[in-house]
């Protein structure tokens, strides 16, 4: 059974994406985006040779070798024009390692990024829209304790205000997420120790 936090990513692939799962770990979402018929095909990939043998595994467990081809490779480096993706599907990474895998001659092929960045929203939403996309779903949740944010991108251009780059077009008006921001601002000031600031004073 898929945890929250991949199961949450479901309902941002379509029937008619290309897809391919860039750091795919075990590969169960991709084998769930299959069993549910969601997409007949699957392209999935990981850096890590272990990690990447796991999902074989799963995939050939699941019997579904034929709809889910592993590759095993950095980013977006394992594919070809002949693949024709068109989506990608990142979860479980930092913002620092997405950007890197952008920045591929082969994105202005994607159409849609499907994204799941473990920190820097900001950094992430600005860094894409500067490559000619924009955000059109935001996802704020807990998931064993954990929060995560989904955001997922489209091809084209909308112009944003830094608010909105920094806490999501669509985040800025969820009332959970907002708390969530205030908690960290709050829970950051009582951090700062209450001294005198001598070196500014006149």
């Amino acid at each position: 059974m898929l945890s929250k936090r991949l199961s949450s990513l479901l309902k941002y692939v379509d029937k008619n994406d290309r897809l391919i799962d860039i750091g795919c770990d075990h590969a169960l979402l991709d084998i769930e985006l299959i069993r549910s018929a969601i997409l007949k095909k699957v392209i999935v990939s990981d850096i890590h040779e272990n990690a990447l043998k796991a999902g074989i595994d799963n995939i050939k467990r699941n019997g579904l070798n034929d709809k889910i081809e592993a590759r095993l490779g950095n980013g977006l480096e394992v594919l070809t024009e002949n693949d024709s993706i068109n989506t990608i599907l990142i979860s479980g990474m930092g913002t620092s390692t997405i950007i890197s895998i952008s920045n591929n001659p082969y994105l202005s092929n994607i159409d849609k990024l499907i994204l799941q960045s473990n920190n820097d929203h900001f950094e992430l939403r600005q860094h894409l829209v500067k490559l000619g996309f924009y955000i059109v779903a935001e996802e704020f949740f807990e998931d064993n304790k954990k929060h995560y944010i989904n955001i997922v991108f489209k091809q084209g251009k909308v112009k944003y205000k830094r608010c909105e780059l920094k806490y999501g077009p669509h985040l800025i008006k969820n009332r959970e997420y907002l708390e969530f921001e205030l908690a960290n601002c709050e829970r950051i000031e009582s951090l700062i120790p209450n001294m005198k600031l001598k070196y500014f004073e006149f």
